[in-house]
C-alpha cells in the first residue's frame, strides 16, 4: 500500500523531512502494523539521513513505563557537537528534567500504536540551545509484533555554534507545543 503524500496524515507535521519521514516509514509500512529495520533502506532517503536516530528498543517489549534505548545510528543534525552512537539513551542524556523528558518521549513513541509526532519548547537561561526542537518516533518490529527498534526523526528550529550540543543541555524550562499520534 502506497500513501498519496496529498492526503497524509503527515499533513500535521511543519518540518518538511520530518512529514517526507514519516511518508517514507508508513510507505515500508504498507498493510502491517509496523515495518521491519530491513524494510528501511539508506539508500532510498539520502537527504534525510541526518536527521535520523536508529535506537534498539530493549528491555522486552516497549512501554511507558520501562522500556531503554541503545542509540545504534544518530545523524549529523541530531548529534551536533556529541556522537552519543552506542551508548544507552539515560548515559548520553543529562540527569534530571531533560533526561526524563527525552526518555518519556522515547517511551512514548516506542509504545505505539502508529508513529508518534512532538514539537517541544525549551528555555534557556543563556540562549545556547535550540529554542523549540520537533521529533517525529516510528516503532519498528522484526518479527511483526515486538516493537525491537525505534527510528526518530529529529529537527532542531535553529542553528548553534558546533561546539555546543542539544543532547548535554539542560534547560531550566521543557514545555510540549504539540504531541499527537498518527497511524
Amino acid at each position: 500500500m502506497t500513501q498519496d503524500p496529498h492526503h497524509s496524515p503527515a499533513q500535521i507535521i511543519a518540518e518538511l523531512p520530518l512529514r517526507g519521514l514519516y511518508d517514507y516509514w508508513a510507505g515500508k509500512r504498507g498493510d502491517r502494523r509496523w515495518p521491519s529495520r530491513d524494510d528501511i533502506l539508506p539508500s532510498e532517503i539520502p537527504a534525510l539521513l541526518p536527521y535520523i536516530v536508529l535506537a534498539d528498543v530493549l528491555e522486552g517489549s516497549a512501554s511507558e513505563e520501562g522500556a531503554q534505548f541503545r542509540l545504534r545510528l544518530v545523524g549529523t543534525d541530531v548529534a551536533f557537537g556529541v556522537d552519543p552512537t552506542g551508548l544507552l539513551l539515560h548515559e548520553a542524556v543529562p540527569a534530571g528534567a531533560y533526561g526524563d523528558h527525552i526518555t518519556a518521549l522515547f517511551r512514548r513513541g516506542a509504545a505505539g500504536p502508529g508513529a508518534l509526532y512532538s514539537r517541544t519548547r525549551y528555555d534557556y537561561a543563556d540562549v545556547t540551545g535550540p529554542r523549540s526542537i520537533a521529533r517525529l518516533f516510528m516503532p519498528l518490529s522484526g518479527d511483526g509484533e515486538t516493537i525491537d527498534k525505534l527510528m526518530a526523526g529529529q529537527m532542531r528550529d535553529r542553528q548553534i555554534p558546533a561546539d555546543l550540543s542539544a543532547w548535554q543541555a539542560n534547560p531550566p524550562a521543557i514545555a510540549e507545543d504539540v504531541e499527537l499520534r498518527l497511524p
